[in-house]
């Protein structure tokens, strides 16, 4: 599409972003977990995983914001870099997040890839991939929840 539709694309990103966001600072798992699309694929530097279920993103948005309230992040500055459709109902996308608690850094910005889908009018994030390891907040759940997974796994 032209520059007329990246700009439609890239404002329905940065909506989703800023939703998200404030949803997981303000614990609103309701208002987050509306935003995703499930099955749901999120991937690390060297994890990745379907979440298939609510309990599923629930754990993830949990394990998510118990390492932003050890790290004290107060805010999640994300910028949408690029937005592309890619047909009528999907977009693909890139951002940047920065962490911070007050005016510091928590950690150096990462770049992030996202494909939103629109289903029954409605724009959702389909999947995640972040640039990060498991020290940072979404590397470090989705370990927990892998090893969470391969022990009930073994039981």
């Amino acid at each position: 599409m032209g520059v007329g539709g990246d700009s439609v694309a890239r404002q329905i990103a940065q909506q989703l972003l800023e939703l998200t966001a404030n949803a997981v600072l303000e614990g609103d798992f309701t208002t987050f977990s509306a935003a995703f699309q499930l099955p749901h694929f999120i991937a690390t530097n060297d994890r990745k995983a379907i979440l298939e279920t609510q309990a599923d993103l629930h754990e993830m948005f949990h394990l998510v914001r118990e390492d932003y309230l050890r790290k004290q992040v107060t805010d999640l500055v994300r910028h949408c870099d690029v937005a592309e459709f890619r047909g009528a109902d999907t977009i693909e996308s890139t951002h940047t997040t920065h962490m911070m608690s007050g005016n510091r850094r928590v950690n150096e910005p990462f770049p992030c890839y996202a494909v939103l889908e629109r289903k029954d009018g409605v724009w959702r994030i389909a999947s995640s991939q972040y640039a990060v390891d498991k020290t940072t907040s979404e590397g470090h759940a989705l370990h927990v929840q892998a090893d969470r997974n391969r022990s009930k796994s073994q039981k």
